[in-house]
């Protein structure tokens, strides 16, 4: 079987509160660093021009845990033993029903983040 998973996503490297074209993609994940002992925190606006953002309320925008709408938290617990609780947090987002453009503001993390965009509407054959 072959695989194109290069021809199904857009990685991109990001800073939070920048604005995103996620335009014929239906999902995300945004990956981050978490800071040492602290939680992430993703929240979600949309907007249709790229300028006047507001908060997402969908209450299914991230399918790990259904939330009030538009912002998730993870929870950084130290493994036990471990000195801190640093390390690599991946954040799924369903962007189904939002609009074209997308930001993600991104608190308790390293300045270094990624989005991933997935799912395209429209796949190669």
């Amino acid at each position: 079987m072959k695989r194109e998973l290069i021809q199904n996503i857009t990685a991109i490297p990001y800073t939070s509160g920048s604005a995103i074209d996620r335009e014929g993609f239906l999902s995300a994940v945004v990956g981050v660093t978490a800071a040492s002992g602290a939680d992430v925190t993703v929240k979600v606006e949309h907007s249709d021009d790229g300028e006047n953002f507001v908060a997402v309320t969908d209450t299914c925008a991230f399918p790990e845990k259904q939330t009030t709408g538009g912002e998730y938290t993870f929870k950084n617990e130290a493994v036990e033993g471990a000195e801190d609780a640093s390390g690599v947090v991946n954040i799924d987002v369903d962007l189904v029903g939002l609009k074209n453009f997308v930001k993600f503001t991104i608190t308790g993390a390293e300045d270094a983040a990624v989005v991933v965009l997935g799912d395209p509407a429209q796949a190669p054959v």
